[in-house]
């Protein structure tokens, strides 16, 4: 069974004008318990901003979150796979460039987001399937 980007991602449909302050963007990242924020218009993604950006090009450069905006600071160009991306070549991406959040675009749109946890907890999840198998044919 082959699995691809659209079975393991999540659903993303949020983002940002580019012109939303980075305290504000901080809140949201807060409330939501996500550690990113995807910036662009009408669901076209321009950028992702990242508790590292607000580190990085924020608070240590000691700027006013309230004065910056979210296109000041978000990376960009962005890396993104489609859906239908084999998830051995979404992992490789995201392993060769370091990349901890990956986003799903199909025609130039966003349907989703795949985080390193997620990848994390399906080999999780399949290394206990893998296990569960394996015990009951007296395999340790």
């Amino acid at each position: 069974m082959v699995l691809y980007a659209e079975d393991i991602m999540r659903k993303n449909k949020e983002i940002l004008d580019g012109n939303t302050s980075a305290l504000q963007a901080s809140i949201i990242m807060s409330e939501k318990h996500n550690g990113y924020v995807i910036v662009g218009k009408d669901n076209v993604p321009e950028g992702i901003v990242t508790e590292w950006d607000f580190i990085n090009k924020v608070v240590s450069k000691k700027i006013d979150p309230e004065k910056i905006k979210l296109k000041d600071i978000m990376t960009s160009p962005l890396t993104y796979v489609k859906p239908d991306t084999p998830m051995d070549k979404v992992a490789d991406l995201m392993a060769n460039n370091g990349i901890r959040r990956l986003l799903v675009v199909n025609n130039d749109k966003l349907v989703g987001i795949i985080t390193s946890r997620d990848i994390l907890k399906y080999f999780r999840d399949y290394v206990m399937d893998v296990v569960d198998i394996a015990s009951k044919f007296g395999i340790r």
